[in-house]
């Protein structure tokens, strides 16, 4: 399990977790690479495992990434730091990364 803190910038108006939602309901159904299975939960269409995704104070993004096999989660590691960076970088200050 990895575990990803997202620390968003000081003058944001919008949150990193409000805009990583949109940008998911903007993308579905067009071949994007994560989907929402219930609130929190992101499944990748081609690994198996999970993203659990959620908003602490401060508006810090918590994500931890989770699958059965460790090269899946690697690959969906991988995956959903690029989604975040590419759809939402614009917001974030720093990435830091939990080993579990």
């Amino acid at each position: 399990m990895k575990l990803v803190q997202a620390n968003p910038k000081a003058d944001n108006n919008q949150t990193i977790f409000s805009a990583l939602n949109a940008k998911e309901r903007s993308l579905r159904g067009k071949g994007t690479s994560f989907t929402k299975s219930n609130k929190k939960k992101w499944k990748h269409v081609k690994f198996n495992g999970w993203v659990t995704v959620t908003n602490a104070p401060e508006n810090i993004l918590f994500a931890k990434v989770q699958s059965k096999s460790e090269a899946d989660e690697a690959k969906i590691f991988e995956a959903f730091v690029g989604y975040l960076t590419r759809h939402c970088g614009h917001l974030i200050d720093s990435l830091t990364i939990y080993y579990r």
